[in-house]
């Protein structure tokens, strides 16, 4: 629904266009004044001029027939007068000009009634596109949830995947650091999290002493992913709306944004990691971008048909509302560059949207100075900010904080590059490539002034793009889902709208001066590069492709006649792609309307469901169809990430088992497969900083011939070992054989141990001690029954199940251990304490033997 300024203006420009209607739409209000809604047959205009009161906004269906929108606007429309010819601004920013001068007649009334809509708008609010706003960023935290019971467990918060538990150790540990939410020194003295992601970890400590402390840690570790994401969804609303003014693109940007898998793996409940930081500043910081580009195009659509272009240029820096906006970009530049370890690849899309701007500007004949000077603004204190957090605070590494300065100096070079270019009316396709020679002019020179930080750069690179061995270093496009199905897997139907819109995009682009679609444009195609490279990055691809994917979709539902077409990147006003210098008119209409669009369109400013019951369903089925994959794919790619009941039993029953034995760090370290080891020894020791023991050892170890000859290896730095099932399990002698298939108790035809106490066997797990073991000692074999020189020492052993009770579920086996006679003697090393039978005799080993490697002696008879 349109606001009551909107229409004021909408209708002004109607009674322009058609001052012979005025007296039938005065008619109109009265009417609409007594209640009484109307048909085409009960006034007095002709088809077109009903149909234009309907596309204007001016007019909406009800059960009845017609009526009016915002009357008491248009009534102080008709009273004011049309609009005029330098009546040309735009009606939601410039819309006290309707107002002012009261020296013209009815200029009073017309003001009065203007400021009464606008004390009274707030109740005037389309309740059905709010509850449609509301319902999507429902949408996107609800996707988010599928993962809450996996990861609200026994009254722990069980985070999903590895790395999360590296930012809950940091966060823990810096939060118990803290003074409280004003200890600013600790910005500062944040030790290694002020490494490569020094924001994220600023953030979750400071979040989580602002909540109540270290006791709140894990409130905010499953939350603040998604809250995140619900802003985030409003971003891609606002970006996607500033775009299309299209609020059914709006709404679908974010469906398709919040049920995107890949995004909703990295950013679901517990998931706090870098992610949920750095899709909500890359949001920020693209719709800002586009936010500064918008409010040009809008305003050189809006210009007349002889337009003074350095006004147009100039407005648009003394646009005050243009301000704050880059503020909110310097804010957006700053926290990119050290939310995470590759923020400089975050920048990259940026340059590339200065330079290209730039050169659209000139080809309009815009002096690219006032044209950017909000977006300079930005850059410029955006990278201030964050040079100065990495020289003040020690934050990140200084490539991190250069990148963004490279940036923002470079985009001054190329703005006073095309401000010259303009003054002497060079061609602008050869700007484009004067930039690349002065962008590679200053990486050289960077280069040779710096080469330590190119050095690093090249690491980093190294690390994002090379690593092996982990699933998102594969490419969105890999054969192994045939090339097309992966983005469906990852990103869902939407992708498939997306590019294709895409594609369209970038053509209107390069034809035309479209600068806040060139930010969605360039972003998206240089995601779409780094995820065919690797996955990883297919998350923030999900953000940047939802608007198009929200055209598309639409576009589907008009085709087949259940919603009204979508005008976005329809060709509009002053198309032509040549410069507009030395011409002296563009063949554009005199004005575009309040609830027109820059592109020629009509702004579609409120939701509104087809008539009837089977058209309506008709919107359900296709809107459920087209998501069904997401729908689908969510859980099963969530699933993928989060521990299920029994690695997190395992991992209490660790937990336990190191408390009652006393064990501290590292006696308490858990040895697993490294994708799983900071979540258990994050529960066990609290120590989850680093995976890179149990990467490095994890594997020799099982596939080890001898599992014994290791515990001497270990020298007290392992405590427990997990073993997983394998589909490629290790060869049959091997310790995933003695331990997964024989329990370290050589059941099924294996060797049994003598340092691996089973605590835990459940379906895909077997979770062990490692212990000393106690020794028997069997000084007279022959007394015992013992001939043939050969020792064995059997019980029998029942391993609780997981809640810790003995029952039939437990794990009942046979632990039988041999020793070779040697010297007169024989020495049996066991894992298990209880009753061994011995020969013909018994004797009992306690567990405190067992822990404290003591001795127990079977004496003769």
């Amino acid at each position: 629904m349109p606001s009551p300024e909107e229409t004021t203006a909408a209708a002004r420009e109607f009674l322009a266009d058609h001052p012979e209607a005025e007296d039938a739409f005065a008619a109109l209000v009265e009417r609409d004044a007594r209640d009484e809604p109307w048909t085409f047959a009960d006034i007095d205009l002709d088809s077109g001029r009903f149909g234009e009161l309907v596309a204007r906004d001016l007019a909406h269906e009800v059960d009845t027939g017609y009526r009016l929108e915002n009357p008491n606007a248009i009534r102080a429309a008709i009273e004011s007068g049309p609009a005029d010819a330098a009546d040309t601004t735009d009606a939601v920013t410039d819309s006290s000009t309707a107002t002012e001068g009261s020296d013209d007649d009815g200029s009073e009334t017309a003001a009065g009634d203007i400021v009464m809509s606008r004390v009274s708008s707030v109740a005037d609010v389309d309740v059905l596109t709010f509850l449609g706003l509301l319902g999507g960023l429902l949408v996107v935290a609800s996707a988010r949830l599928v993962a809450a019971p996996a990861v609200f467990q026994q009254g722990f918060v069980v985070s999903p995947s590895n790395d999360t538990y590296f930012f809950r150790y940091w966060q823990e540990q810096l939060a118990a650091r803290a003074d409280g939410i004003f200890d600013l020194g600790l910005f500062a003295d944040m030790g290694g999290a002020a490494g490569t992601r020094p924001l994220a970890h600023a953030v979750n400590w400071w979040l989580t002493v602002l909540l109540g402390g270290v006791d709140a840690a894990p409130v905010v570790a499953a939350w603040l992913p998604v809250v995140a994401s619900v802003c985030l969804g409003y971003f891609v609303y606002r970006t996607a709306r500033l775009l299309t003014s299209d609020v059914r693109v709006a709404l679908a940007a974010v469906l398709f944004y919040g049920l995107a898998p890949v995004n909703v793996v990295y950013t679901s409940v517990g998931f706090l990691d870098h992610q949920a930081h750095q899709y909500l500043w890359l949001g920020l910081l693209v719709a800002t971008l586009t936010a500064l580009g918008v409010d040009l195009s809008r305003r050189d659509a809006q210009s007349e048909t002889e337009p003074d272009q350095q006004a147009i240029a100039r407005a648009h820096a003394h646009n005050t509302t243009m301000w704050p906006i880059a503020l909110a970009l310097a804010v957006a530049v700053a926290a990119s560059a050290h939310a995470y370890g590759g923020s400089p690849l975050t920048f990259v899309p940026a340059a590339a949207v200065v330079g290209l701007r730039v050169a659209l500007d000139v080809r309009r004949d815009l002096s690219p100075t006032y044209a950017n000077a909000p977006l300079l603004a930005g850059l410029a204190l955006g990278a201030a900010g964050a040079l100065a957090a990495h020289l003040a605070l020690g934050w990140h590494e200084s490539i991190a904080a250069v990148t963004p300065v490279l940036v923002a100096g470079g985009a001054f070079v190329v703005v006073g590059l095309g401000e010259l270019w303009r003054r002497v009316s060079l061609p602008p396709l050869a700007l484009v490539a004067a930039e690349a020679v002065v962008a590679v002019g200053g990486l050289v020179a960077y280069a040779r002034l710096r080469p330590g930080d190119i050095e690093r750069l090249r690491t980093r690179a190294d690390d994002l793009f090379f690593r092996e061995g982990i699933s998102e270093t594969v490419s969105l496009f890999s054969p192994d889902f045939a090339v097309v199905f992966g983005p469906l897997l990852q990103l869902g139907l939407g992708f498939y709208f997306a590019i294709a819109v895409l594609a369209v995009a970038t053509w209107v682009v390069a034809r035309r001066y479209k600068p806040g679609w060139l930010v969605l444009v360039c972003f998206a195609w240089y995601y779409t590069l780094l995820a065919t490279i690797q996955v990883r990055f297919a998350g923030q691809l999900a953000i940047m492709i939802a608007p198009f994917a929200g055209i598309g979709l639409v576009y589907l539902l008009s085709a087949i006649d259940i919603a009204r077409p979508v005008a976005a990147l329809g060709r509009g006003n002053g198309t032509d792609s040549s410069s507009t210098r030395g011409q002296s008119s563009r063949g554009r209409p005199s004005r575009a309307g309040a609830n027109s669009k820059p592109d020629g369109g009509t702004a579609i400013t409120s939701l509104a469901l087809p008539e009837g019951t089977r058209l309506r369903g008709y919107l359900a089925a296709t809107v459920t169809l087209v998501l069904l994959f997401n729908l689908l794919l969510v859980p099963s790619l969530v699933g993928q990430t989060t521990y299920d009941r029994a690695q997190f039993d395992a991992t209490l029953t660790v937990d336990s088992h190191a408390e009652d034995a006393d064990r501290e760090y590292p006696q308490n370290f858990v040895l697993s497969q490294w994708g799983d080891n900071r979540m258990y020894n994050y529960f066990v020791n609290g120590e989850a900083r680093s995976y890179g023991y149990a990467r490095s050892n994890y594997d020799q170890f099982l596939t080890a011939a001898h599992p014994d000859e290791w515990y001497n290896r270990f020298q007290d730095r392992v405590g427990y070992v997990v073993v997983t099932e394998r589909e490629n399990a290790p060869p049959t002698e091997s310790t995933y054989t003695a331990l997964y298939d024989g329990l370290g108790a050589g059941v099924n035809d294996t060797t049994a141990t003598g340092h691996y106490q089973l605590l835990t066997s459940t379906e895909g797990i077997r979770t062990f001690a490692v212990v000393p073991g106690a020794t028997i000692s069997v000084p007279e074999p022959s007394s015992v029954g013992v001939e043939n020189g050969t020792v064995t020492a059997t019980t029998t052993v029942t391993v609780p199940n997981s809640s810790g009770e003995v029952t039939a579920t437990g794990t009942t086996f046979e632990y039988v251990r041999h020793a070779t006679v040697s010297n007169g003697t024989a020495t049996i090393r066991v894992a298990h304490p209880g009753e061994y039978q011995v020969g013909t005799q018994s004797v009992t080993v306690s567990d405190d033997a067992v822990h404290n490697g003591n001795q127990t002696v079977v004496q003769p008879k």
